[in-house]
């Protein structure tokens, strides 16, 4: 009877702790407002972010490029401050009207936990 008791415990605290780190990660992930934009000539793609938990809290602008054949690729922008509310940017050409490569689509990644 008294190992069912101890093991009754362990579990109770196993319980508090682990509902304890879901408390604590939890606000950092709904923190961080974004936007993101493509360049008036459709070359770069930028997105930025604003607030975050921590100082160390990252985004970066994640873009598909489309050629005139129609052959896609993705360029990633760097990964920079979202509390700082920097902006991070991706380059599909310098030239879209003589290149013909455009951003296709756009998107942005956090990483809360950096």
């Amino acid at each position: 009877m008294k190992l069912t008791r101890i093991g009754a415990a362990a579990v109770g605290v196993g319980l508090a702790v682990s509902a304890t780190v879901v408390g604590v990660a939890t606000p950092a992930l709904a923190s961080a407002n974004c936007t993101t934009w493509i360049s008036h000539d459709q070359g770069t793609g930028y997105a930025k972010c604003t607030g975050g938990g921590t100082r160390f809290d990252t985004h970066r602008v994640k873009v598909v490029c489309i050629g005139p054949s129609g052959h896609t690729s993705n360029v990633n922008g760097p990964w920079v401050n979202t509390r700082n509310g920097e902006t991070s940017k991706a380059v599909c050409s310098t030239d879209p009207g003589n290149t013909g490569v455009e951003v296709y689509k756009i998107s942005v990644e956090t990483d809360p936990f950096d």
